[in-house]
C-alpha cells in the first residue's frame, strides 16, 4: 500500500503518514508518529508538507487534528497542480525556443532532402514542425490505432489547420504509415508499428514527385 500511495507524488513518511491517517480518519500528530513509525520531531513536518499537498486538513482547535481528504479529491488537486505546472513550463519552455530560433540559422529550403528521424518523440516533433507550415492539405495514413493516437496527440494542430481551410485526410492502412504535408514531403515510417516507441524510425522526404505519389497512392 506504500509504495502505491508514493505513485501520487509522496515521499516515504508522507506515504507513512497518510496511511495511518486512511486508517482512522482524524488523528493526532502523536498517534501518527506511532501508528507510522515516524520519529516525533519529524511528524508535524510531514503533515504540514501532507496539507499542503492537499492529502489532510488541520482542525483549528488544540490539540491539532489531522483529518485524511479523500482520496480521489486529493488526487484531483495533485493533477490540478501538476498541469497548472506544465503549463507553465511549457510557456517558458515556448519563450526560450523562439529565443533560440532567432539566434539559430536554420535553412528553410530543404528541396529534394531526406532525413532520418529515430524515437516516436522526435518523429512526433518533426511532424509538427511539418504542420505549422502547412498551407493546404494533409494524409495522414496508418493502421486504426495509429491514426487513432496520431488524432490525439495532434489534436489542436489539426483543428486549427482545419479553421484555416486546410483540408485534413485519415485513411486506414495495414500495409504502410505515412504522413503528407502540402504534397511537397511526407514523413514515412520505416519500421512496424508494434515495436518499442524508441526503436521506431522515419524518413522525412522533402520532395514534391515523391510526396505527391504518397499523396495519390494515399488517397485510393
Amino acid at each position: 500500500m506504500i509504495e502505491s500511495i508514493k505513485k501520487l507524488g509522496l515521499n516515504e513518511y508522507e506515504a507513512r503518514a497518510y496511511n495511518a491517517l486512511l486508517d482512522n480518519s482524524k488523528a493526532s500528530a502523536v498517534f501518527v508518529s506511532k501508528s507510522s513509525n515516524i520519529p516525533r520531531a519529524r511528524v508535524y513536518d510531514v503533515l504540514f508538507s501532507l496539507e499542503k499537498k492537499g492529502f489532510v486538513t488541520r482542525s483549528a482547535s488544540k490539540p491539532i487534528e489531522f483529518r485524511v481528504v479523500k482520496p480521489l479529491t486529493a488526487v484531483e488537486s495533485v493533477s490540478e497542480t501538476k498541469q497548472k505546472e506544465l503549463d507553465k513550463n511549457l510557456e517558458e519552455f515556448k519563450v526560450i525556443a523562439k529565443t533560440l530560433e532567432q539566434k539559430a540559422n536554420i535553412e528553410a529550403d530543404f528541396s529534394d532532402s531526406a532525413w532520418v528521424v529515430e524515437g516516436r518523440r522526435n518523429i512526433y516533433s518533426k511532424i509538427a514542425e511539418q504542420l505549422e507550415n502547412t498551407k493546404e492539405n494533409v494524409l495522414i495514413c496508418s493502421s486504426e490505432s495509429g491514426l487513432k493516437r496520431k488524432k490525439g496527440y495532434f489534436d489542436k494542430k489539426l483543428a486549427s489547420l482545419t479553421s484555416k481551410g486546410v483540408k485534413v485526410i485519415s485513411k486506414p492502412s495495414l500495409s504502410s504509415r505515412f504522413v503528407v504535408f502540402d504534397k511537397n514531403s511526407v514523413m514515412l515510417f520505416l519500421n512496424q508499428e508494434k515495436g518499442s516507441e524508441d526503436q521506431e524510425k522515419a524518413l522525412l522526404i522533402n520532395s514534391p514527385f515523391v510526396a505527391n505519389y504518397f499523396y495519390l497512392n494515399g488517397k485510393k
